[in-house]
């Protein structure tokens, strides 16, 4: 009997060791790599109390992928993409603080946003001109030196994460986008005065 009991264990431990715990594997997630998806407008080092930073993205439904041509729209079902960017001001020489704002102050003229811990930026997909589209523009309400990272939701510091909304079922797209105008901390550095 105590054989049995012992066998039981050993195949029953088997068989959950062999279980996926990748949740790609899962989900059914392949990644893409399409730089400068992203940017920041205006771009530049300095500010003004009152002003605006936008964040923007417009891209095309179809993509080259190792030139092949990628429909993210057909091949996701998904009518939206979203990343993730934080903002923090530097209250000590080596201290930073999330800056937060209700999301009734940003200014969103493209996609949907929601301000927490970060921003969660939604590229909505415009059927017009077969484009996925954000802009939003983050209150600049303080002075001080602030920075900006596209990092919150990824391990890479060089790139923003752009994930499919698809819905059940459906194939999820991760697109690894390269940023440009950060340091090589992955930061986007300004100052508001």
């Amino acid at each position: 009997m105590k054989k049995i009991k012992y066998i039981l264990l050993v195949a029953v431990a088997l068989l959950l060791s062999n279980c996926d715990t990748n949740d790609d594997g899962f989900y059914s997630t392949v990644y893409v790599n399409v730089p400068h998806l992203v940017s920041i407008a205006p771009h530049t080092s300095n500010y003004t109390v009152g002003e605006k930073l936008y964040v923007t993205a417009d891209f095309s439904r179809y993509q080259d992928e190792n030139g092949k041509l990628l429909d993210l729209y057909k091949t996701t079902g998904a009518t939206a993409f979203t990343f993730s960017y934080v903002i923090e001001k530097q209250v000590a020489a080596a201290t930073w603080e999330t800056v937060f704002v209700n999301n009734n102050l940003l200014d969103v003229v493209k996609g949907q946003a929601e301000n927490g811990s970060f921003v969660n930026g939604i590229c909505v997909y415009n059927s017009t001109d077969e484009t996925y589209e954000y802009n939003v523009g983050f209150p600049l309400l303080s002075a001080g030196t602030y920075r900006l990272s596209y990092g919150y939701n990824s391990d890479s510091t060089t790139e923003v994460e752009i994930r499919s909304l698809s819905p059940a079922k459906r194939l999820t797209i991760k697109i690894n986008s390269l940023l440009a105008g950060i340091d090589s901390e992955g930061y986007y550095n300004f100052t508001v005065n």
